[in-house]
């Protein structure tokens, strides 16, 4: 018996001129790990959607879905969720009501629902969470909610979207090892959409590719690699080995591979840019979120110049968020001082622009468009100046798309450009390529780097390691409630250790400085490879 049957499905969003997916015809078998792949907006999330049918979304459906072999009706109890942005589907105000809702829902007694929730609360180590309300928590911390109240009632089924993307590597790496057992050990049918693919990909029985709303292509990890449409999604280790007869998968085969094959010893860092001004400074921060409790921020200090890309790398709950608002003047530190080109800061400032980490919350009009000109007439700017934002960005294809209708990187895009109406100097961004895939994080970070170019300063709080080592100028770390190790970026990574991209992990010990894909390459090419 399968899992999941989808025969011809088909689904439209209300008012939507093509639709999301188109003709899918997919079985999968129990206990597979099943990973799906593709660019931002592709349907991943809305096929997701809709093998839970209680958070279908509303529209036009055709086409036959079949659960554990029966008819998708609503509620699948043993089919768990979770979602891309976890606030969408939070229903209580506190953890603990979080984890206790879904066996309460079922009409489980007192007694097994305490179990229930006992038992999923001490195998992820939530006990410090219980008592906090869920809007109290960092980004990385209510996706580790979400995805405990997704497990709690022990699904047969597990769909998770984006699981990783909030989550800092370490606790990454520990929840995809849980992913793993619950699939291996307990025989748990997982489907993930993911655009992070090192620590899942080589594990999965089958990978996925959607284009435009169809399956393109449904084979094993190792055949995805010779598929010409899959290469930017692929794990670094395929990437760097590209065309070779038999492309290695993990980070462990790419470095028996490269201590295989004659490779250059060492790649030039770069150069170390010459910034501007100082744009924006920080001196001995400190921040708590009540008046006798534990300080957030224990004295920051940091500076960020004119044309300089600064990311800032720190374990879930280290206080990312926290750093970013006190800066933007939307919390107001208890000690310390922010300054703006030698301005002390106290409040918002149009200098500055912030971009949150839940992108979506900052429109408040019907479509991407209308949300755009309604910003430009309060800052009595031409109007037209919408339609080309949303051409600089990409995004022309989705002016009339309701902003809750866009996908993950979607929103990402389009919420940038609504930052960037307001023509800051100084740009912060909260996990700004969270829900991108690798072709549009490549044109973000492109898209960042001529934004330095023209002399704007953007700090950037962020889990993408491999984004930061390719596109920053600087990198730091946020731990202790200070920032440590401000240094170039090239120096940070290159000397990095738990921090390490995984090109840099295939490198080390045998190629100096190689960080980045592109670098390592660089070493393969240089012996005439």
């Amino acid at each position: 018996m399968d899992a999941v049957w989808c025969e011809g499905l088909t689904f439209r969003y209300n008012d939507a001129k093509a639709p999301a997916i188109e003709g899918i015809d997919l079985k999968i078998g129990r206990g597979e790990l099943v990973l799906l792949m593709g660019r931002s907006g592709c349907g991943k999330t809305t096929l997701l959607k809709l093998l839970k049918p209680e958070i279908a979304p509303f529209g036009e459906l055709s086409g036959n879905i079949s659960l554990l072999g029966k008819k998708a009706e609503s509620p699948q109890p043993m089919v768990g969720y979770a979602a891309q942005l976890p606030e969408e589907s939070f229903v209580s105000d506190r953890v603990y009501g979080e984890i206790m809702f879904a066996p309460e829902n079922a009409g489980l007694s007192a007694e097994k629902v305490r179990r229930a929730a006992a038992e999923t609360i001490t195998r992820f180590g939530l006990g410090k969470l219980l008592d906090r309300k869920l809007d109290e928590l960092s980004g990385g911390e209510k996706q580790l909610v979400s995805l405990c109240a997704a497990l709690v009632m022990q699904p047969e089924i597990l769909l998770l979207d984006e699981p990783f993307s909030r989550l800092d590597p370490v606790t990454a790496e520990d929840i995809s090892s849980l992913i793993l057992r619950l699939n291996r050990e307990a025989g748990t049918t997982v489907i993930i959409a993911e655009h992070s693919t090192e620590l899942l990909f080589a594990e999965c029985d089958r990978v996925i590719l959607m284009e435009n709303g169809r399956i393109t292509a449904d084979t094993s990890p190792r055949e995805m690699c010779g598929v010409s449409a899959a290469e930017s999604f692929l794990p670094a280790a395929a990437r760097v080995f590209a065309g070779h007869e038999k492309c290695p998968l993990t980070v462990r085969e790419g470095r028996k591979m490269l201590g295989e094959i004659p490779h250059e010893r060492e790649v030039p860092l770069p150069e170390v840019g010459n910034f501007g001004e100082e744009a924006l400074r920080a001196d001995g921060l400190r921040f708590a979120l009540e008046r006798r409790g534990d300080d957030i921020l224990e004295g920051v200090d940091m500076v960020l110049h004119r044309g300089e890309h600064l990311a800032l790398i720190g374990a879930n709950g280290s206080g990312k968020t926290t750093l970013l608002r006190c800066l933007a003047g939307l919390c107001r530190a208890y000690s310390g001082t922010v300054r703006a080109f030698g301005k002390r800061i106290k409040k918002p400032s149009p200098l500055i622009a912030m971009l949150p980490q839940e992108a979506r919350d900052i429109f408040i009009q019907p479509t991407v468009r209308e949300d755009y000109i309604f910003a430009l007439k309060a800052m009595e700017k031409p109007e037209e100046r919408a339609d080309e934002m949303l051409g600089m960005m990409g995004c022309e294809h989705l002016a009339d798309v309701h902003p809750y209708d866009l996908s993950g990187g979607e929103t990402q895009l389009c919420a940038l450009g609504r930052v960037l109406l307001c023509e800051p100097d100084i740009l912060l961004l909260d996990e700004p390529t969270k829900g991108l895939d690798a072709v549009s994080r490549r044109a973000f970070g492109d898209m960042i780097r001529r934004l330095c170019g023209e002399g704007k300063a953007v700090l950037t709080v962020t889990h993408d390691l491999e984004s930061a080592a390719e596109f920053a100028d600087s990198c730091a770390i946020l731990c202790g409630g200070r920032v440590e190790s401000l240094m170039p970026a090239g120096e940070f990574f290159a000397g990095a250790g738990y921090l390490s991209t995984a090109a840099g992990r295939i490198a080390r010990g045998e190629v100096e400085n190689a960080y980045t894909v592109e670098r390592l390459r660089r070493a393969l090419w240089g012996a005439g490879l």
